[in-house]
């Protein structure tokens, strides 16, 4: 193992990140290329941990460590990447979606985007489709990674996809989607062009994405700038001045027009050898001034020059002049139809081929910077038809909502008088249920959208059994063992509401008799437990992905005030992070278990 490029693979698959970049320096001391170092070196190496990994030859944490010694690689090789002429780096935008805070796949696929050249722009976890938008729209990438890891988030995927599409943003834009919540039949469904299932085959097909995007924020061509007729013109005035000829060519290297004569430059090879003899590949220097510019001579000694027309976007193409020879190479000799050129005529050509090739690369940029303005206007337009719609339906809610305003003010002063009626007239059971009812509406309407205590939470479970014990007609039984030492603990409103709801309708309200619901709650360290568990019908394995699948919500049968079981969690991790969870244990015909979790915070002062 001599070459430098070995040793870096074994540096990286040791993880031993200074052994990584001390064989870098050497490398590159040594006169490798940087693409090199990291197509050969760097990437190799981690295509074979990836492999390894893969195999379950390896695991996380060495996963992490080669991940760590190959972006301490790519550190020292950054700085050099800048000299390489004309390449733009693939720009990538990439996320954990909404509601979803985990972020070790999405980490690993940024290093090895980065490793592979990407430049990538990481929008960390919990992104709203509104941040992707506005990620997209300012950094132009051809690719946009989602991630999800909990089944309860990749709706939004399909939300950002929606949202790219209003903003007129979903055609400029590639989305690949992954994680261990998302598969093939998601992302189509989703409206994702790519799917990975880990980050090595990410990498993977966000280079297929790249290589046959036709995303308008790539580079524009040469035929974009100058018109067929317009260069013919440029060939003729070239060949008039100088007595050379000139052909432009794409940055594919193909002729964007008539090349002329300047092709017919085989004519003159054997005239060429009979007089120079058997010359072979040489380099010429060129005026300094022409920057990027190169000139060499062919097997039978003609030269030709090589100017790179390269803008702000990248490589648009080149300028081709020649063929000729130079005066000392023909001393007392005469060569029929091929220009001699001396040094002094030479620098002025190149200052001729440098003044025509800024001149294109300047139009280039105009004409770029006006696609780009005309993107953004298109853009704008879409956004502010989109905000002229969300305006409108804000309004419509805002009526809405002060229509609803007069409605639970007046039932809740009927269902006292009710109350009262009923307590009046000595029917202690309806006078019962109709308080529970005002008090459970009462507590659900106004205290949605703040933090209550656990204590106020199981007040409102005790008011809505006492309510379905009367609907049952002793169909169903309850009890509430919840420790003491929980209830100044914080919540967000209605949450165990839902589940307790869930085990009623779905679990025990087909049985005839003998329905049980238990509810537990109890602290576990710094976490607060609960725990609804019922003896009823149960629920097949498809149901419960069903449930966190989330696809359509209007057919969920679980829900007071608009909050189902999948909202329970979202709400959740929308309080307290990533550090709660939701679980359903269930079984047909032998009931459900529904185990819920969430940070311990203490209500101090009351």
């Amino acid at each position: 193992m001599s070459g430098p490029i070995e040793k870096i693979i074994y540096e990286v698959l040791c993880g031993n990140a200074l052994g990584v970049r001390n064989q870098v320096k050497k490398a590159l001391a040594m006169g490798e290329k940087p693409d090199h170092i990291i197509s050969h070196g760097l990437v190799a190496a981690m295509d074979i941990v990836g492999a390894k990994f893969q195999n379950n030859e390896i695991y996380v944490t060495e996963l992490i460590v080669t991940s760590r010694a190959m972006n301490a690689g790519m550190d020292e090789i950054a700085p050099h990447m800048e000299v390489v002429v004309g390449v733009i780096p693939s720009r990538v935008v990439l996320g954990t979606v909404a509601g979803d805070l985990h972020d070790l796949g999405k980490n690993l696929l940024k290093l090895l985007l980065e490793a592979s050249g990407f430049r990538v722009y990481d929008l960390g976890v919990d992104v709203s489709p509104g941040a992707f938008v506005e990620a997209v729209a300012k950094h132009k990438p051809q690719v946009l990674c989602m991630s999800s890891l909990l089944s309860t988030t990749v709706r939004s995927m399909q939300e950002t996809i929606e949202a790219l599409t209003d903003a007129g943003l979903k055609e400029q834009v590639k989305v690949i989607v992954g994680g261990a919540a998302v598969t093939a039949e998601i992302a189509e469904e989703a409206g994702a062009d790519a799917y990975a299932d880990d980050a090595f085959g990410g990498v993977q097909k966000i280079r297929e994405l790249v290589s046959t995007s036709q995303s308008v924020t790539a580079p524009l061509s040469i035929k974009h700038i100058l018109s067929r007729s317009s260069l013919q013109e440029l060939q003729k005035s070239f060949s008039y001045l100088t007595g050379l000829d000139v052909m432009v060519v794409d940055a594919t290297g193909n002729p964007v027009h008539s090349p002329g004569k300047f092709l017919d430059c085989s004519c003159c090879c054997s005239e060429a050898k009979k007089v120079l003899g058997e010359i072979g590949y040489q380099t010429i220097p060129l005026w300094e001034g022409l920057k990027d510019a190169f000139a060499y001579r062919c097997h039978a000694g003609l030269i030709e020059i090589t100017y790179p027309l390269i803008g702000s976007t990248g490589r648009i193409g080149a300028i081709l002049c020649g063929h000729f020879l130079m005066e000392e190479d023909c001393t007392g000799k005469c060569l029929k139809d091929i220009p001699i050129l001396n040094q002094e005529k030479l620098d002025n050509i190149c200052r001729f081929l440098s003044f025509i090739g800024g001149r294109i690369t300047d139009l280039g940029q105009v004409l770029a910077e006006k696609h780009q303005f005309e993107e953004k206007r298109s853009s704008f337009i879409h956004f502010m038809k989109r905000q002229h719609r969300l305006e409108e339906a804000l309004k419509d809610a805002e009526m809405n909502a002060l229509q609803s305003q007069v409605n639970p003010h007046f039932l809740f002063n009927a269902l006292n008088t009710i109350s009262r009626m009923a307590l009046l007239k000595g029917d202690s059971s309806t006078e019962k249920v109709v308080g529970s009812l005002a008090r459970l509406m009462r507590y659900s309407l106004y205290q949605v959208r703040s933090l209550v205590t656990v204590q106020e939470e199981v007040r409102s479970i005790q008011d809505f059994m006492i309510i379905q014990d009367a609907r049952f007609q002793g169909r169903i039984t309850s009890r509430i063992e919840v420790d003491e030492e929980i209830m100044k603990g914080e919540m967000p409103c209605m949450i165990l509401q839902p589940l307790v709801e869930n085990a009623s309708l779905h679990g025990l309200e087909p049985l005839k008799e003998g329905g049980m619901i238990m509810v537990k709650g109890w602290r576990d360290k710094e976490q607060i437990c609960f725990s609804i568990e019922d003896n009823g019908v149960g629920m097949t394995e498809q149901t419960k992905v069903d449930i966190f699948q989330m696809w359509d919500q209007e057919k969920s049968r679980g829900q007071v005030s608009g909050l189902g079981l999948p909202n329970v969690l979202r709400r959740l991790q929308y309080q307290f992070g990533s550090d709660c969870a939701l679980n359903i244990e269930s079984e047909l015909g032998k009931g459900t278990k529904l185990q819920l979790s969430f940070p311990f915070i203490k209500r101090e002062g009351r």
